[in-house]
């Protein structure tokens, strides 16, 4: 009986997947209902958010920004994008590799 479960599970891994190549597509697959479109949303916010902490933090770290300007730089992010508990989340988890950066959140 246990033997069903797990071919199940083998078949269903063995159908292929279509990769996303061009943003087209991936434009395309966000659309297909607004529960995915939302979620697709949701991943775009979230890595944003983290890539710009990323980006200051780093260009603190290597002197390129002072906390000064990184402060000023952070305000000017903030005031363009708005903010939702998904971006403090996504600053919080970046922040945690970068322990010497200037934001707070």
């Amino acid at each position: 009986m246990k033997l069903l479960p797990l071919i199940g599970a083998l078949l269903i891994s063995a159908i292929p997947v279509q990769a996303i190549e061009t943003f087209e597509e991936l434009k395309e697959a966000c659309n297909a209902s607004e529960e995915i479109d939302n979620i697709c949303a949701g991943a775009a916010e979230y890595v944003g958010t983290a890539a710009w902490v990323s980006l200051l933090c780093e260009l603190e770290a290597k002197g390129i920004l002072t906390k000064e300007n990184l402060v000023l730089a952070w305000d000017e992010v903030v005031k363009l994008n708005g903010w939702t508990p998904l971006s403090y989340e996504a600053v919080e988890d970046t922040l945690k590799n970068f322990p010497d950066c200037s934001l707070k959140p």
